[in-house]
């Protein structure tokens, strides 16, 4: 791995990396044109952007490209190890903090920018990987997984692409360019099922009403300057919001000495909140030391809210002021400790001793590359000397903005910060759907419910989680540009035949019954249940072996053996008190067991039922093992519980439960 391909890898879990391929001429393959034309394709997305995303706070790193023409510009994949020469393109990484709107946020310019600049193949990936397929994991075909899909994702025309295996390369890595070049030659083949494209459009939704319900207007009391500093620049609340939250005790020294916003002078004004900074800020406890001029309030007043927020902010600016440092004062700086030290972690240095001359060359260039990139990436020292550089500009008009005080907004209701439990229900039934249990009448069929949880626990449990035959049987649709790619090139579609063929089990149902039936140790005759003892109707043992000698060659009926012995065991657990703590059906012909006094068949499947929603109920909506295997099924019941009779089942009668 280059010692550039190192520096570009160390970064933090909660990154989003995107790649934009233009279409250049065949001319670009000089160094220098393709430099101009990527500038202009730059340009173009610059101002894209800049039209899309006037009015978005980010809450940590913005979107931002950069022009890449070196074609020997390696791609450092997820685990940091394979490398691949890429084509001239546009780069961009961003930090999303804790804030992952910022992440889908960008994933909506992206495919904003392919829409409006249709001749671009464009690729993102995120510390998980080709993340949008996780977005669209339950319609996804059968053959895509982690490792089949990855450099196979991307964005084309303001669609989802997703470039398939071939027949003989089912794991193979597929390079970059060549998945860029078969989107280009064929860009109808490859787009993704509606299905897939639904997942995503779906997410992003939220994003084309103008970030509508994105954002929460708060009014707080701050210090004049930091009201006017706002007002020119909105976004700066979100370096400040982070860092107060992110405070330590150098910090807080800070906090108490309030150099460069002393409280003295305050106003009120309106602050445009994302509502993740808002969450933040407003959740954490804080209480100001009124040696340092904090005068607040009652605790129970709205006034209170808003200056503590407003003290809140101010120790937010304060902090980032007091961080500000020069590009060259490195040895000070936090951010390049934090990334000396991530560069250590990932093996940058390899084997070197410190202070050895390839030591001082790869630190040289890792001082270099972080001074570059430094703005790109808005540390705390890049933003606190930006803050530091309007404040000395500030012209401060106290009586103009006690005058605006008059004129301020609302807050907006906060109200969304709590959630109840029927609504956070809600939120998940419509993420993630709900398998339907109970009928139109509010009655449930035992029958069916015992039979799904039959089915579930059959099914394989591998470390991904339990398979899904309905999904192995599901066939590929094939869109109408994919069937006559087929009819042209029919290898492609002997794939699944010939995984299907290969996939078939040789089974032989007499050799499996006879190996059932050696299993057996006796057969219980159909009759004869008058027997004076329980132990007469077993022989000695020379009558057993005599006994399976005769099974061996007898051709009974599977099926009769077990249901008789079956019906044995009901009749011997009949004379037992055991039949009381089951439920039986009131009506119901007994003719198989009339003699057997006062004996009732019991109902597996109301049992089954029963004894689930009373575990259901005994856990009082927390974990257990009902909920964990009914969540695992996709199957609610809290709703109508609530509905149910005192006997704890809703319609109890018969079959339907």
């Amino acid at each position: 791995m280059s010692g550039r391909g190192s520096l570009e890898f160390v970064r933090e879990d909660d990154f989003v990396e995107y790649f934009i391929f233009p279409q250049l001429t065949d001319e670009a393959d000089d160094s220098e044109k393709a430099q101009r034309d990527l500038e202009n394709v730059l340009q173009k997305v610059e101002s894209i952007v800049s039209e899309v995303s006037r009015d978005y706070i980010w809450h940590k790193d913005e979107f931002r490209l950069t022009a890449r023409t070196d074609r020997q510009q390696v791609l450092i994949q997820a685990n940091g190890e394979n490398s691949e020469a890429l084509p001239p393109h546009l780069y961009g990484i961003s930090h999303y903090g804790d804030n992952i709107q910022d992440e889908w946020y960008i994933v909506y310019l992206l495919f904003e920018i392919s829409r409006r600049a249709s001749d671009i193949v464009i690729r993102v990936v995120d510390a998980d990987g080709e993340f949008l397929l996780i977005e669209a994991a339950n319609v996804l075909p059968k053959w895509a997984n982690p490792d089949t899909c990855e450099q196979r994702v991307y964005i084309h025309n303001g669609d989802l692409h997703l470039v398939q295996n071939s027949p003989s390369s089912t794991t193979t890595l597929l390079p970059v360019a060549t998945a860029i070049s078969k989107i280009r030659q064929m860009p109808t083949l490859y787009k993704v099922p509606t299905e897939i494209q639904s997942c995503i459009d779906g997410r992003l939704k939220e994003f084309s009403n103008n970030n509508a319900g994105q954002f929460h207007y708060q009014r707080v009391r701050v210090p004049a300057s930091i009201a006017l500093m706002l007002k020119q620049k909105p976004s700066l609340i979100a370096p400040a919001c982070r860092a107060f939250c992110e405070r330590d005790t150098i910090d807080m020294k800070a906090c108490r000495a309030m150099r460069y916003f002393p409280p003295e002078s305050r106003v009120k004004t309106v602050v445009k909140f994302t509502r993740c900074l808002y969450a933040m800020i407003s959740s954490n406890n804080y209480q100001p030391d009124r040696r340092t001029g904090w005068d607040l309030p009652s605790a129970n007043t709205q006034e209170y809210k808003e200056d503590l927020l407003g003290v809140k902010i101010a120790c937010g600016f304060e902090i980032l002021a007091s961080q500000a440092k020069d590009n060259d004062d490195m040895e000070n700086d936090r951010s390049w400790k934090t990334y000396l030290n991530s560069l250590v972690k990932k093996g940058y240095f390899r084997e070197n001793v410190e202070g050895s001359n390839e030591y001082n060359r790869l630190l040289k260039e890792a001082k270099g590359f972080y001074k570059a990139n430094i703005e790109r990436f808005r540390t705390a020292p890049v933003v606190g000397k930006e803050i530091l550089t309007m404040l000395s500009d500030l012209e401060v008009n106290m009586e103009q903005l006690r005058i605006e005080e008059n004129e301020l907004q609302p807050s907006d209701d906060d109200n969304w910060l709590n959630i109840s439990p029927e609504e956070l229900d809600a939120m998940l039934t419509e993420k993630y759907g709900v398998r339907k249990l109970y009928n139109a009448n509010g009655s449930v069929d035992a029958t069916e419910f015992t039979s799904n949880i039959s089915e579930f626990l059959d099914r394989k449990s591998e470390y991904d989680g339990v398979d899904d035959e309905e999904l192995q049987r599901r066939p590929v649709k094939k869109s109408q540009s994919m069937r006559r790619a087929i009819e042209c090139n029919p290898v492609i579609d002997n794939d699944n035949s010939t995984s299907n063929k290969s996939n078939d089990i040789s089974f032989d149902p007499d050799a499996f019954q006879t190996h059932v039936k050696n299993f057996l140790d006796f057969v219980i005759p159909e009759d004869e249940w008058d027997s004076a003892s329980e132990m007469s109707d077993y022989a000695d043992d020379d009558d057993l072996d005599k006994n399976i000698g005769n099974m061996e060659n007898a051709k009974f009926n599977i099926k009769t053996d077990l249901k008789a012995y079956m019906d044995q065991m009901d009749r011997e657990l009949a004379q037992t008190t055991i039949g009381k703590t089951f439920e039986t059906p009131k009506n119901k012909h007994m003719d198989d067991f009339d003699d057997i006094e006062s004996f009732t068949p019991i109902n597996i499947d109301v049992n089954t039922l029963r004894n689930m929603v009373d575990s259901y109920k005994n856990q009082i909506g927390g974990p257990g093992p009902a909920t964990n295997l009914l969540g695992a099924m996709g199957i609610g019941m809290a709703a109508k519980l609530q509905q149910s009779d005192d006997d704890g089942i809703p319609d109890l009668g018969g079959t339907q439960v």
